[in-house]
């Protein structure tokens, strides 16, 4: 028995990183997974993992900044699957990390458009199949970062954007609880094939390089986080039953990063 078994999960960006692996986890407890990525090539290796996990998956290649292939997404996987469980909202483009003021307002668009934007589109979208299940009912799990809480220097859109998360995820708690769904936001650190390839990138500054390297291992556990086995379980637990009574909340799956009262 898995945890999630036979539950309906739609995850945006899963082609690499924490949407894949977040995938993987959760088809290796029992869901069936609607899975999407513009890149097509990585996003069938995803699917091809979790089939082997043995779960049931459609996978797409969407666009999540085009409303019309979140809409084709979402009634794709209500005709495969017949219903949604679970939402989890983690795809996001992130612009190059810079100054403030080196930052364009394309940047804040691309930011805002592939996160806050997106994740408005589909909680709506999902909404007719999310409400009034029984039992512990639907839940959503927003993305969010650190960057936004702590106000991490060189990411100007995207703390903008993912603290626009947050705050969107706390009023649809309160208004969506009546519907039995929750809504809480995820702030994950993990590193990826993507942070780390970053840390070679000649795109980036050395202060970015190096802010890079401190985020992930500045935790009393002196380690980066690993994708799959310390956050993914956490995603899991909040599309769970178990999770039932929580509601509206920010977690830091983090290693303790970020610690406060």
């Amino acid at each position: 028995m898995g945890k999630l078994d036979n539950k309906v999960i739609l995850i945006t960006g899963c082609s690499t990183g924490l949407g894949k692996e977040q995938a993987i986890r959760m088809a290796a407890e029992g869901a069936k997974l609607a899975i999407c990525a513009r890149n097509e090539t990585k996003l069938k290796e995803t699917k091809n993992i979790c089939e082997e996990k043995g779960a049931e998956v459609l996978a797409m290649s969407v666009d999540i900044m085009d409303y019309d292939s979140l809409v084709e997404f979402v009634d794709a996987t209500v005709e495969r699957f017949g219903t949604i469980d679970v939402l989890v909202n983690n795809a996001h483009t992130i612009t190059i990390p810079k100054p403030f003021l080196e930052k364009t307002i394309e940047d804040l668009d691309v930011e805002m458009k592939s996160s806050v934007y997106a994740y408005w589109h589909l909680m709506k979208l999902c909404f007719p199949h999310l409400r009034d299940k029984e039992g512990a009912g639907g839940s959503i799990i927003n993305f969010a970062s650190e960057a936004g809480v702590k106000g991490d220097s060189l990411y100007a859109p995207y703390a903008a954007a993912k603290e626009a998360v947050r705050g969107l995820s706390r009023t649809v708690a309160r208004e969506w609880g009546q519907y039995n769904i929750r809504v809480n936001t995820l702030c994950p650190n993990g590193m990826t094939e993507n942070a780390s390839a970053g840390l070679d990138s000649e795109a980036l500054s050395l202060e970015a390089r190096d802010h890079i390297r401190d985020a992930f291992t500045n935790n009393p556990f002196q380690r980066a986080g690993d994708p799959y086995r310390d956050v993914a379980p956490v995603g899991v637990f909040l599309a769970s039953d178990d999770s039932h009574w929580i509601t509206g909340q920010n977690i830091h799956a983090d290693g303790g990063i970020l610690i406060s009262a």
